[in-house]
């Protein structure tokens, strides 16, 4: 069996490679948006230059615009005018072509390199298992420094790397689900504050249909808040699951309960004070929402380097 310097060694090394294919894919990410910028870009420029081309065209062919101008003596100057913009917009379309093209090359490079390196994350993650398993079978190494420890302190040296990976790919799951939750409950809050300001024009009137009306959308709230609650509960469960330190969630408990009497209503106090209760749930529960996502956010960028 390799001795454990010899296994760590090999672990360094995997932990080299999967930092340049780590680094290659970030540079290949942060390109894609500008090469997606300047495709939108090119289009509109594109589009501006067609313009112009058949503002050249009408005044060419015969037609009321080339005969108006003939009539008002603009259109040699027209003519040239519409030459000159054309040329123009051309030049801004060959422009964003030609820096197209060189981030196309750059991209082309990006890929190929990536590909060259092939899985790195894979060949890391053996190496560290072999390594873990070696040291608690009694193998014999040394750590980076020159200290000699014991095989203990490899294990947790190696474990902790693979703890590191597990979370960041817990976290990077989570994600997604935080974000709908938080976009779920922004919708929420924005449809409470429509609610809150037709219940003040309704108290303002006294208008009981109003009032009505309103509780009724109040109470249709209801619906979606069981599906966030729901989506609450899987966070929860995937967080349980996780090896991830315990997160706060949200809290959706507090929304007003639906009333006893269907002519609360009527009564603009006990309106408002549901009104309230309903409103001062919407601000907590979105600002629960947003630290959770900014929370794990923070631990994604804490593990980046796992």
């Amino acid at each position: 069996m390799a001795d454990l310097e010899e296994l760590r060694e090999r672990v360094l090394q995997r932990e080299d490679a999967r930092a340049r294919a780590r680094r290659l894919r970030l540079s290949r990410e942060r390109l894609q948006p500008r090469i997606d910028r300047d495709r939108l870009l090119l289009a509109e420029r594109q589009a501006a230059l067609d313009a112009q081309r058949a503002d050249v065209e009408r005044l060419d062919r015969r037609g009321l615009t080339r005969m108006l101008a003939s009539w008002d003596g603009s259109l040699d100057e027209r003519r040239a005018r519409e030459l000159a913009e054309v040329e123009e917009a051309a030049e801004r379309v060959e422009e964003i072509r030609a820096r197209l093209s060189t981030l196309a090359v750059e991209a082309d490079q990006l890929d190929g390199d990536i590909a060259a390196l092939g899985d790195a994350e894979t060949p890391y993650q053996e190496a560290l298992a072999d390594l873990v398993l070696a040291a608690r079978a009694g193998g014999s190494g040394v750590l980076a420094g020159g200290s000699s420890p014991g095989d203990e302190e490899v294990v947790t040296w190696a474990e902790q790397r693979q703890l590191a990976i597990t979370r960041r790919a817990e976290v990077a799951a989570l994600i997604p689900s935080a974000r709908a939750l938080l976009k779920d409950l922004t919708r929420l809050s924005r449809r409470i504050e429509v609610i809150a300001a037709g219940i003040d024009v309704t108290v303002a009137a006294a208008d009981p249909h109003g009032a009505f009306y309103w509780a009724d959308m109040l109470g249709q709230v209801r619906g979606p808040l069981a599906a966030a609650d729901e989506a609450v509960l899987r966070v929860g469960e995937e967080v349980e699951a996780s090896s991830l330190p315990d997160l706060a969630l949200p809290d959706l408990e507090g929304f007003p309960a639906r009333s006893a009497s269907i002519y609360t209503p009527l009564y603009a106090d006990a309106l408002a004070e549901q009104m309230a209760q309903a409103q001062a749930w919407r601000t907590r529960v979105v600002v629960e929402a947003e630290a959770l996502l900014e929370e794990l956010l923070r631990l994604r960028e804490e593990l980046a380097d796992a």
